[in-house]
């Protein structure tokens, strides 16, 4: 699962208005401190806005207030937003003058696009920049604002293009909604993945083996292999069939599937393996690629037989990892990685079963998004985009079973005009986290490129062979994403059924230890993870490093409950202690909340909801 960079809500304009207007003044007071500066882009973006800049140092952090300060100086002259058209030459003349590349660069590119050849500019005071806007009418109308931090930036994008320097600022209409705003952030800090990753000792990505590369430590390791085998066994509940497919595969496979020719410059390889055979025992390597998908590979396991329309659906399931080439820029701890397992699975139907497997597939969503406390899903069609393959009948046919799917379920959606894949139209299952952050969920596909290239058929009641429908799904997305997002949805809180060290037991003294061990011992044989706590010492220091190892119940006993056959019993994040409670009743509860997948109480945002102050 991964968490999606919303663009910004043209919808609310006077907010684009303010951040838009706010990143120009930003930009106009770089300019004065560094009068050689060159800028690039300079948008509005969800919660905030940046601008690119090109200068002569590197900015640090303690840039930042000199900037704001000349950012409120402007604020406090209320100048003018003023719009003016020029021509494209007389815009080339302005900025050449101004020895703003980045400026021509762009100017060169709209006048490829704009039709009456004219581009667009704001000025306020000395700082004129390219733009359409919108913006406020005069800089006193800025609200509270901060600048958040530096960062590195290809121009366009691309690693081959300069590196820019990138300040994040943002800007809200009141000072409360600002506090706010940087109470979320101090949040979003304390759950960062790769943060609590090193504290938790859960993964590692290690240069020297290879950047974008996840290595998966005991703790979490503990916590995937959990998932997997429930994965599984809902899995095989909802009647699919799961498979293993090889890691690398042939060239001729990705060429038939369009992988090379639409993907390659993502994909690892060729692998040049040597083949005897042909004249002097000799001939040419093969060519294996690394897999980047594992949808090739569930269309031979598929094909390996002539299936009969009584057979159908067939649901194919795997946990299969993938590779892809990931700009080094682009990576981000457990979030953005070259090598990931997949939840793939793909449905192989008729048409006339198509929109019902569809809906299986979206309920079976649903299910799995709640039992991991994630809420407020918001349900996208994305339809048909202006370059794709297939015929206009077939994706009509496509979009229509995956609007009759969520019209059976009554489920409110919208829809995402162009927004498919070329090869499908899709439903988008995008979710909230603990502290309000959106989520990429499950996603849903008909594929009307594969069952085309691979002549994916199965023989219908005429005795004819018919085109199979190819429904493409995950719910994980990749292990690694989802899990990195699960370390910050639950801030390392793991629910009991996921956690590395679902107990801690801590005997007060040495007396107590036989006992201590006696229910070490019987939680143990029901299938729990418990640390026994080895140390004599302060009973405090050891309770709070258990908390610290996050974990889920700390068992305190001394010699008077062992002569009552009881513990005292403190769950993580509390400071209250249950005293005399007998072991089977512990039992008893520490099962029914692992089998029942119960979130644990403290699963959430500290104090009140962040997502609610922000509105």
């Amino acid at each position: 699962m991964a968490k999606t960079e919303r663009k910004p809500d043209h919808g609310d304009d006077k907010l684009y208005a303010l951040r838009h207007s706010t990143a120009h003044v930003m930009a106009g007071a770089v300019l004065e401190l560094f009068p050689d500066a060159k800028f690039g882009f300079g948008p509005p973006v969800a919660d905030g806005f940046y601008y690119d800049f090109d200068l002569p140092r590197a900015l640090t952090v303690e840039d930042l207030p000199k900037i704001e300060e000349r950012m409120r100086a402007t604020v406090g002259q209320d100048l003018a937003f003023e719009h003016k058209e020029l021509s494209v030459p007389e815009a080339l003349a302005f900025f050449r003058e101004r020895r703003q590349d980045y400026k021509i660069d762009q100017i060169t590119k709209l006048d490829e696009e704009v039709q009456d050849g004219t581009v667009s500019i704001y000025q306020h005071g000395g700082f004129v920049d390219l733009c359409r806007g919108p913006h406020v009418e005069r800089t006193g109308k800025i609200g509270p604002f901060r600048l958040l931090s530096v960062a590195g930036a290809y121009w366009r994008g691309n690693e081959r293009n300069p590196q820019l320097q990138r300040i994040y600022g943002t800007a809200w209409p009141s000072q409360k909604e600002l506090d706010a705003y940087l109470e979320k952030l101090k949040e979003i800090e304390r759950r960062d993945h790769r943060r609590l990753g090193a504290d938790l000792e859960l993964f590692r990505i290690d240069d020297e083996l290879g950047s974008g590369l996840v290595l998966w430590l005991p703790n979490l390791s503990v916590v995937r292999e959990e998932l997997e085998t429930w994965w599984r066994a809902i899995h095989r509940e909802h009647g699919y069939t799961l498979v293993y497919t090889p890691h690398i595969a042939h060239e001729k496979i990705y060429q038939r599937s369009g992988h090379l020719e639409k993907y390659g410059e993502n994909m690892y390889g060729p692998l040049l393996l040597e083949s005897g055979g042909g004249p002097g025992g000799q001939r040419p390597p093969d060519r294996f690629w690394i897999k980047p998908m594992n949808c090739p590979g569930h269309i031979k396991v598929y094909q390996s037989k002539v299936h009969s329309y009584r057979e159908l659906p067939l649901r194919i399931g795997e946990l299969g990892t993938v590779y892809r080439y990931e700009r080094g820029g682009a990576l981000h701890g457990m979030l953005r990685v070259r090598g990931f397992t997949q939840d793939d699975s793909h449905i192989f139907c008729s048409w006339a079963q198509a929109q019902d497997e569809i809906g299986k597939v979206f309920d079976l969503a649903m299910e799995f998004l709640r039992t991991f406390g994630y809420s407020d899903p918001r349900i996208y069609l994305s339809t048909r985009p202006e370059r794709r393959l297939g015929s206009d009948e077939l994706w009509d046919k496509a979009e229509g079973a995956l609007k009759e799917a969520l019209g059976v379920r009554e489920v409110p959606y919208q829809v995402d005009e162009g927004g498919g894949v070329f090869y499908a139209p899709k439903i988008d299952i995008k979710v909230l986290d603990a502290i309000g952050r959106e989520w990429q969920g499950a996603t849903i596909q008909i594929d009307l490129n594969l069952p085309e290239r691979f002549d994916v058929t199965f023989v219908n009641a005429k005795g004819e062979r018919e085109r199979a429908v190819m429904i493409h799904r995950v719910l994980f997305g990749s292990l690694e994403r989802f899990v990195g997002g699960l370390i910050e949805h639950y801030a390392g809180n793991f629910p009991l059924w996921l956690s590395w060290e679902q107990a801690t037991v801590i005997p007060i003294r040495e007396t107590a230890r036989p006992y201590a061990e006696e229910i070490a011992t019987a939680l143990r044989a029901r299938g729990f993870r418990i640390h026994l706590d080895p140390q004599p010492g302060d009973l405090r220091t050891r309770i709070k490093e258990a908390q610290g190892r996050k974990a889920n119940y700390m068992l305190v006993v001394g010699d008077r409950e062992a002569e009552s056959r009881t513990v005292s019993v403190r769950r993580r994040g509390s400071r209250e202690e249950e005293r005399g409670v007998a072991l089977e009743a512990l039992l008893e509860r520490l099962i029914t909340e692992r089998e029942t997948k119960a979130l644990p109480p403290d699963f959430g945002p500290r104090g009140p909801s962040l997502a609610d102050t922000l509105g």
